[in-house]
């Protein structure tokens, strides 16, 4: 469940307040116009360790999409799209083969990594 009003719940809960979420990206991308990608690492950085940026960005998205107030920019909008694709356990999967791939011999290299 999304949470649309700035005083909702904390990020562990079962809501994401929306709005705060939003008002924070949209202050990012009105501040530093065409520089997209700063704008999406600096708002995943600054959510809380418990919330899933790719839950938040759904949220943001879903909030953005029923608000008829201002909007981001299109290409910071397809980044938070591609964000809200990836969750913590299909993150997790992508790191887990990428550590045992790390370890064993790659072709690009005369040796072993380990």
């Amino acid at each position: 469940m999304v949470a649309d009003t700035r005083s909702g719940p904390t990020a562990g809960s079962a809501e994401i307040p929306a709005a705060a979420l939003f008002d924070r990206l949209l202050a990012l991308d009105t501040h530093r116009q065409d520089e997209d990608r700063l704008n999406l690492l600096d708002w995943v950085m600054s959510l809380p360790d418990d919330l899933d940026p790719a839950r938040a960005a759904r949220a943001v998205l879903d909030y953005q999409s029923g608000s008829p107030g201002p909007t981001l920019s299109a290409p910071l909008h397809q980044l938070l799209d591609v964000v809200s694709q990836f969750s913590l356990s299909r993150l997790a999967r992508y790191a887990s083969e990428r550590r045992r791939s790390r370890f064993h011999h790659h072709p690009a290299f005369g040796e072993s990594l380990t």
